[in-house]
């Protein structure tokens, strides 16, 4: 079966290098080829090593840190996912006797889906339909992007939308502005934004594409810190005990609430802020940051640790790397992939096999 699977990933190599591919499989080879390690352990057959040879040559002139356009993303995410299920060439530092796990034999969990909780001051919280994808708030009422009203709002009240493990949804703010609610997010806001400034408060992560609105500045809370915007977009994630700040357009400014501390930031840049309560700023991939929102994960080594904490939210799991939890990955996974799509990918890149029992996933030692 192995034998199969990699004859028909050397097919798709072949025929790239014959110039066959569609711009699908165009790209999603490039992009693949860029992911891989200087280190990459090759099988041993010697016409895929020098396809991979020749390979390697003409794409000599592609930048490491190569952009793909947003447009191409899902169809890399596809064919990503296609090449996984009839294996692959290369994996990084894979033992003689690993194994491949084998999708028909792990439980199958899906992935988060539309799920969210409204609720108003003083009132019940009102669970949201999963056929609808967001809410508009327009100083009046709140309702579907279909139309259909889901609450009348006669005096301005605060409103909390919230998300559970496994839950997304979208959110049109009085002033126009869109947000973006991973799982286990909230927002905190106003029925309508009324006084000198648009206070609203987040937890978890949420995306923002603010209004611009010179005379009053949009300000969002969280955990040891505030932002202030005029009009940018940009993403919070205030998960694992800091709170990491993305800009993608705009400006906007960083305040740390329990000092003076305060940094203003201009696209491509992250704020982080934790316990120390100083603010450390990097420069990182806007892309990768924000791809939650388009519906994929971008992973760019990424410690398995760290992106294990994310499967735990999207597909409501436990998840024990063991030992494997500083090994890194690299990769493009949709977010509507089932677990053992996800748990394969994992291990066709980096060779850490899986068991999964009822909601615990743990790798194997």
């Amino acid at each position: 079966m192995r034998e199969n699977q990699q004859l028909r990933a050397k097919a798709l190599l072949k025929k790239y290098l014959e110039g066959n591919c569609t711009e699908q499989e165009k790209v999603w080879v490039e992009e693949w080829y860029l992911t891989l390690q200087e280190d990459v352990q090759e099988i041993q057959d010697e016409e895929a090593i020098t396809d991979l040879s020749v390979l390697k040559d003409r794409l000599a002139e592609i930048p490491k840190r190569k952009i793909v356009p947003i447009t191409y993303i899902r169809s890399i995410a596809a064919a990503v996912l296609l090449l996984l299920t009839v294996g692959v060439l290369w994996t990084k530092k894979v033992t003689d006797n690993s194994q491949i796990v084998d999708v028909s034999q792990v439980q199958d969990i899906l992935p988060g889906s539309n799920k969210a909780t409204l609720t108003l001051e003083g009132e019940e919280g009102i669970e949201l339909s999963g056929q609808q994808d967001g809410l508009i708030t327009d100083g009046t009422a709140i309702m579907y992007p279909d139309g259909t009203t889901i609450k009348q709002v006669e005096n301005v009240k605060m409103a909390t939308l919230s998300t559970p493990i496994a839950g997304q949804y979208q959110l049109t703010l009085p002033d126009g502005t869109k947000a973006w609610l991973n799982a286990q997010s909230s927002i905190r806001y106003p029925t309508t934004f009324i006084g000198a400034e648009r206070l609203v408060s987040v937890t978890g992560e949420v995306y923002f594409e603010v209004a611009r609105n010179t005379k009053q500045p949009f300000i969002v809370r969280s955990d040891r810190q505030e932002i202030k915007v005029l009009g940018t977009s940009f993403n919070i994630n205030a998960y694992d005990g800091q709170v990491l700040t993305t800009l993608t357009e705009g400006s906007l400014q960083v305040n740390a609430i329990d000092t003076e501390h305060r940094v203003i930031l201009i696209p491509g840049q992250q704020a982080s802020v934790s316990d120390a309560k100083s603010i450390i700023v990097k420069k990182v991939d806007i892309e990768e940051v924000s791809s939650w929102k388009e519906g994929l994960y971008i992973i760019n080594d990424e410690q398995l640790n760290h992106y294990a904490k994310k499967i735990e939210r999207w597909y409501d799991v436990e998840i024990d790397m063991k030992k494997h939890g500083n090994k890194h990955l690299s990769a493009i996974i949709p977010r509507d992939a089932k677990l053992s799509e996800v748990l394969q990918a994992i291990t066709l890149k980096t060779g850490v096999e899986f068991k999964v029992e009822g909601r615990r996933v743990a790798a194997e030692e």
